[in-house]
Order: structure tokens, then sequence, then C-alpha cells
């Protein structure tokens, strides 16, 4: 697979594009805290439905166990493969990104 000027050009820019916004929007957050404080969430429902989704996500892991150890047992017995040419497409993508002016 070839990457064109015209395509690395145009992650480029949409990568920058994405920078300035996540930028722009960090900068723009601001909290009330006198706001945060006056309103009591304790007992709610939402609070209730709140804490259990939260532990329910973080009581699962933040990866695949399946493919994790189907990788993990490939590599052991040496019949993992990645092409080439998969293998400079993506250093030829991180080192344009690197390459960047923060």
């Amino acid at each position: 697979m070839i990457i064109s000027r015209a395509e690395i050009e145009s992650a480029v820019s949409a990568y920058r594009t994405l920078r300035k916004k996540k930028a722009q929007s960090a900068q723009s957050v601001s909290y009330d805290t006198d706001a945060i404080s006056d309103v009591d969430y304790v007992g709610s429902s939402e609070a209730a439905s709140f804490a259990e989704m939260a532990a329910s996500v973080t009581a699962e892991p933040m990866y695949r166990e399946a493919l994790v150890k189907d990788l993990q047992q490939r590599i052991a017995q040496g019949k993992y493969y990645v092409p080439s040419e998969q293998i400079v497409e993506k250093l030829l993508g991180r080192l344009v990104l690197e390459a960047l002016p923060a």
C-alpha cells in the first residue's frame, strides 16, 4: 500500500484541527465550585445508577482478554506475524506526526 503525499497532508491537517479543538475546549472549561457544592446528590436515583455504572465499568479490564491471551500464546509459540508493510506504514505515520510542531 502506498501512502500519497496528499493523504499524509490530509491526515496531518485533520490531526492539527483536532489538537486545536481540544486545546480550545480545555481552556474554555471552568467550574463554579459554589454551585456544585450547593447541589445535594446523596440518595438520588441518578447518583445511585451512576455509581453502579462506574463500578461495572471499572470492574472489567480495559482490554479484550481473549484477544490478549491469543496473542500471548501465538508470540510464545513463534507463530505471530506482522507484514513488514504494516510495520513500515505505522512507523512512517508516527514519524510524520512526531515531526509536527507543537
